[in-house]
């Protein structure tokens, strides 16, 4: 473990809130390539160009999700197999997690490249943004490996007791992609492959960076030649399944939204989406943050039979992102044409006008949404993955695609935007009266966090 923090032993907020800038920092550097491409591609390229990225999304989704089962599996696993002082399995598990994402990367990056043109006609390429979206992805699917390691090695990096190291990391390669977007569309005038190029460099220099964690002999575990096991592997996708769901389920939801939003206002409309869902990515990272900063001290202190301790870092984290969701509603209520401006180059009114409205209602979800992603990392943690893959599957897919069948029909485009709302509010209630493991831990942390707060 880190010299520094002592899991096991320490205060615990004092080593939540050690953690908890550094995760949301490092998730923040995800979410904020496609933000940092959004910004630059609306006002360079314009309004098609941002329909052509939108369209472009799921696939970001689909990498990002498929690092995380990776990165997050195998990090639940060497966290609680240190808890339980199994320090003999820890090379192991780090080797399958780096194992699975080189293969699944190469394979991926295969079918992407051969199957170009279909992907593209999939997602909902139109003829005016087809062949923007293909120059666009083409690049990105050259770069698959480099977005899977990237991820993966965040996480695992984290949770070796490096948490600054891993925020640097991903901030680095974020801070050189708005860099380069501004170099390669504005300067070089390279357009959309300029976008791409800009955000497939950006995991490249964040793996530089994560390296030297290993180069300064820093590490706790070690790359060993691979050997199958089978109940190691599974184990691994059993706790990242959740995540890569979540993820997963995104990309789905993003294109959903585009097919109902492209029937109702047409190429207007999901350039506005492609403004709202971007800075809901933001929170929902800032989010992933709390949950992450979370996943480490739970799983360590799970391990080691510590429930005290796993109870009072989760109440940390639940008041954290219910603090969080309101500051978020907040600053959508009073801020949604400053919002709105940053992305609409041309200064259309009819897309200030949808883009703004939508806003007002699709940012309730963020008060409930915190709280059901804290809810799932907690149960990810303990390894508890049957529960927290339901939770993930209802709260990122299920409820948002009922919402999205039945309320555009009754409030039109309005329907859309309280969609998100609507499956957050149903996973609380789900989660509530279905599950009594969730119920408790809710109804223990509200009491907790009373007690402390009125002493």
């Amino acid at each position: 473990m880190s010299k520094n923090l002592d899991l096991l032993n320490d205060n615990v907020s004092g080593i939540f809130f050690k953690y908890l800038i550094p995760s949301i920092g490092g998730m923040l550097g995800t979410s904020l390539y496609v933000l940092a491409d959004t910004y630059f591609v609306a006002n360079g390229i314009g309004s098609t160009g941002l329909t052509a990225l939108n369209i472009s999304i799921p696939i970001m989704n689909l990498f990002n999700g498929l690092g995380l089962l990776f990165g997050i599996g195998g990090a639940t696993a060497l966290s609680i197999s240190k808890g339980r002082k199994k320090y003999n399995e820890l090379n192991d598990i780090f080797t399958d997690s780096i194992t699975l994402c080189l293969i699944t990367g190469i394979l991926l990056t295969l079918i992407g490249l051969l199957f170009l043109n279909p992907i593209v006609s999939l997602l909902g390429g139109s003829p005016d943004t087809f062949s923007m979206a293909k120059e666009y992805l083409k690049v990105i699917f050259t770069f698959t490996i480099a977005f899977f390691l990237n991820s993966t090695m965040t996480v695992i990096v984290r949770n070796d007791g490096a948490p600054k190291l891993a925020m640097w990391g991903m901030l680095s390669g974020t801070i050189s992609n708005i860099f380069l977007d501004y170099i390669f569309i504005f300067i070089f005038g390279w357009g959309m492959w300029g976008a791409a190029f800009a955000t497939a460099l950006s995991p490249v220099i964040s793996l530089c960076i994560l390296s030297t964690h290993f180069i300064k002999k820093n590490n706790n575990i070690n790359f060993k030649i691979p050997s199958i096991n089978r109940n190691r592997i599974q184990r691994i996708i059993s706790n990242g399944l959740s995540s890569f769901v979540t993820e997963l389920s995104s990309g789905i939801v993003i294109f959903a939204f585009n097919t109902v939003i492209l029937a109702l206002k047409g190429d207007i409309g999901v350039a506005a989406y492609g403004i709202i869902a971007n800075i809901s990515l933001i929170c929902a990272s800032i989010f992933t943050g709390v949950g992450q900063a979370l996943q480490p001290i739970t799983s360590v202190n799970h391990g080691a039979g510590k429930t005290k301790r796993v109870e009072e870092a989760l109440k940390f984290a639940i008041f954290t992102a219910l603090s969080l969701g309101i500051i978020f509603l907040l600053i959508g209520y009073v801020f949604p044409e400053t919002i709105t401006s940053l992305f609409n180059k041309d200064n259309n009114p009819e897309l200030t006008a949808i883009t703004v409205k939508g806003i007002y209602l699709y940012f309730i979800a963020f008060i409930f949404m915190g709280l059901n992603i804290v809810v799932i990392s907690y149960l990810q943690s303990i390894e508890n993955a049957k529960i927290s893959t339901i939770i993930s599957m209802c709260r990122g897919l299920i409820f948002i695609l009922i919402g999205l069948f039945i309320l555009p029909r009754f409030m039109n485009i309005h329907g859309v935007w309280l969609t998100m709302p609507f499956a957050e509010i149903g996973t609380i209630v789900l989660s509530l009266t279905w599950f009594k493991n969730v119920r408790n831990i809710l109804f223990h942390s509200a009491k907790t966090f009373r007690k402390t707060s009125f002493r």
